[in-house]
This record gives C-alpha cells, sequence and structure tokens, in this order.
C-alpha cells in the first residue's frame, strides 16, 4: 500500500513539509476539519514523514520503516481510535479492533465516523475513546523507541475521548517523552477536552473542491473520470462520502424511486404514510440516510440547472424524465432553504440524531418548501 493521496490541501501539505525541513513540527498538532476533508490523509502523511529514515521533502516509500509503516507494522506508530467498549467481549482499546481498523483504511483510504461504525456491528451506538486506552498510550510512549527514531501517536476523532480518558493524557502531552509526536484528527475541535486543545497546535483544514475529489478518485480507485465527476458532485465535498458511493453503489438499488416516492409522500403531507415511511427507510442505517439525502440534494440542484438547460449531462434517461416533471417545484424562490435543510440534516447524522425523528421532520419542512413553486417574474 502506497501513502494515503493527498493531492489537495496542497498549501498546508508544504507547510508540514517546510516545518519539517527546519525542524519545527510542534510535538502535538491538531488537524481539525469536517469529515471527508482530508484531515487524515494529511495526519498519515506526516507521520510518514517523521518516521522514515531517508525523507527530504517526502517519506521515501523505500527504507525498512517506511516499508513498515505503509503495511502498518511498524512499532513506533500508535493508532488510536474511538470503539465500542465492552467488557464482555473484551473489547476496550484500539488494540483490540486494530486488524478491522487497519482493512477499513485499507479498503477506503479514507474514513468516516458511521462507516466505522457499522464497521464495528452497530451504527447506531456511540463509540468513544476511554481511559483504559489511555492508560495503554501512557505505556507505550514512555518505552524507549523500538527503532531508535521518533514515536508517534495518531489518534482520530479525538473528541470521542470522554473525561476521564483527557485527564489521564494531559500529564503526557504536557511534558512528553523526547521525540514524541501527537496527531489529533477531529471533526469537531469544539467538543475536545479545554485543557487539551490548549495543548494542541491547531490547523484547520478545508473541505475539498470537486476537481480534488475527482483527481482523488481516479489515483486511488482507478475510475473513469466520468465517473469519478459523478460521485464527487453527489458528495457535498465530503472525500469519504464519495468513496462510499462509490464503494457501495453496485449493492445498493437506484436512489430514483426512494427519492420520487418521498416526494410524493411529502407534497400529499399524510402524517401517517410519512411515519411510516421515516420508519421503514431508517432502518438502511445512518450512512445509508445520508448517502440518499445527498443524492436528493444532487436532483433539487438540477432542478435550478434544468429550468435553464433542456438537458443534464450525466443523467441517466430515468432521472432526466423525472426533473422534467419535478423541476417546477423547485425555483430560486425555496432552494437555498432546501440546500441548508438537507446539509443541517445530514450534520446531525453524523452527531448521532434519532434517524425516525430526523427524517420526519425534514418531510414536514420539505411539504412547506415545496409550495412555494413559483418563480418570480423578472
Amino acid at each position: 500500500m502506497h501513502t494515503l493521496n493527498i493531492d489537495f490541501n496542497l498549501q498546508l501539505k508544504n507547510k508540514l513539509i517546510q516545518l519539517y525541513k527546519s525542524k519545527r513540527i510542534p510535538h502535538a498538532l491538531l488537524l481539525n476539519g469536517k469529515e471527508g476533508c482530508g484531515h487524515f490523509q494529511l495526519g498519515f502523511f506526516l507521520a510518514n514523514l517523521l518516521l522514515c529514515q531517508k525523507a527530504n521533502e517526502q517519506p521515501c516509500g523505500s527504507c525498512p520503516s517506511c516499508r513498515k509503516f505503509l503495511a502498518f507494522q511498524h512499532p513506533d506508530i500508535h493508532f488510536s481510535f474511538p470503539i465500542h467498549i465492552s467488557k464482555a467481549s473484551n473489547t476496550e482499546i484500539s488494540d483490540d479492533k486494530r486488524n478491522e481498523f487497519i482493512s477499513f483504511v485499507k479498503k477506503y483510504k479514507t474514513i468516516g465516523k458511521n462507516t466505522w461504525n457499522a464497521t464495528l456491528g452497530n451504527e447506531s451506538k456511540q463509540s468513544v475513546i476511554g481511559v483504559k486506552e489511555s492508560q495503554s498510550i501512557n505505556k507505550k510512549l514512555l518505552l524507549t523507541s523500538y527503532e531508535g527514531g521518533p514515536k508517534v501517536l495518531f489518534m482520530w476523532l479525538a473528541e470521542s475521548m470522554n473525561l476521564q480518558a483527557s485527564n489521564k493524557l494531559l500529564k503526557l502531552i504536557e511534558e512528553p517523552p523526547e521525540r514524541t509526536f501527537f496527531i489529533f484528527i477531529t471533526n469537531q475541535k469544539e467538543q475536545l477536552l479545554p485543557t487539551i486543545k490548549s495543548r494542541l497546535q491547531c490547523i484547520d483544514i478545508p473541505s475539498p473542491k470537486n476537481p480534488e475529489i475527482v483527481n482523488f478518485l481516479e489515483k486511488e480507485f482507478n475510475l473513469k473520470r466520468e465517473d469519478a465527476v459523478k460521485y464527487a458532485d453527489t458528495s457535498n465535498r465530503n472525500l469519504h462520502a464519495a468513496v462510499n458511493n462509490y464503494l457501495n453503489s453496485s449493492e445498493n438499488i437506484s436512489q430514483l424511486p426512494i427519492f420520487i416516492k418521498w416526494m410524493r409522500l411529502c407534497y400529499t403531507r399524510n402524517i401517517s404514510d410519512n411515519i411510516d415511511w421515516a420508519n421503514e427507510f431508517s432502518k438502511v442505517g445512518r450512512e445509508g440516510v445520508q448517502i440518499f439525502l445527498i443524492y436528493s440534494l444532487e436532483i433539487f440542484r438540477n432542478c435550478i440547472v434544468g429550468h435553464y438547460n433542456e438537458s443534464i449531462n450525466d443523467l441517466k434517461e430515468d432521472e432526466q424524465e423525472f426533473l422534467n416533471k419535478f423541476k417546477p417545484f423547485v425555483n430560486n424562490n425555496n432552494i437555498v432553504q432546501i440546500t441548508a435543510l438537507i446539509e443541517e440534516a445530514c450534520l446531525h447524522i453524523e452527531r448521532n440524531a434519532n434517524l425516525k425523528i430526523l427524517l420526519l421532520d425534514i418531510s414536514i419542512k420539505l411539504y412547506q418548501l415545496l409550495k412555494i413553486n413559483k418563480q418570480n417574474k423578472e
């Protein structure tokens, strides 16, 4: 496995390279951004750079250290991540799910909270980084480096640490052993314990642009450009969503019939039928609902484009036929509110909102918005 592709956020990547060359990499770094922004890839690159034996501006990829790192076998890189803690199944620290985590990263080459929770076996259950994980980290990092070089803690979703876990790491972060680096990845840095956050140097990572996601999909998954564009366009600038859409595309039934049924239910405003639909559709899980909402958002946006173009490239025949009938209900008077409604819903899904209540709430609000169906004539 080669190092994860990061042909985006190049300015931040180059900043880290310059800090490395001048030996000014902070010992405790926080990379923060929305899910799918590429902070995982950037942190992975930095960890590889720190451990490479022949690095200049890039990890060499061929030294013994790089080969071990890229095979997830380097003894001085310690991956920490949230898990479903269970004493009954003897699952209390990240190492207990290390093999699953490595397989997950190799498959997706990016990472998402809901997809990871589903991999753990229960998408709705909250995953955490507990105090036993912090105790394990302390023991590992206080040991001498196996390879004689630096040691690196790579913690994904550091905001998942509970209070006890956070407090247990404070002294270690403040007074680290020599040549020990902490790389924390967060989607919501405001959820970190303030005393932890104050000890980290934070870099905020912007979400990638669609052409950057297209490039990633082409290089990492050998997609044709037209296919990569399709998945990027429905990702809402979320790299992981684009990858997940691609990997699950052959397994999913067409989203269009579901969308058509949903819109009919929204427009008729039969509360009982909408409740039944929300209860049934929520069974696809958080990731499935999020993928569907992103697809729906693309349909709404295509309606606006359809007011100015008779046909839209990359649309299937049945999608184009439906769009021609549906586009009068989506216009410049309601598209901003519809977009905000769905984007906010996707954010709530990431924060563990109740799917049944969320879907019903969107349906009721969409009824009101779809009634605003006449554009102002200029």
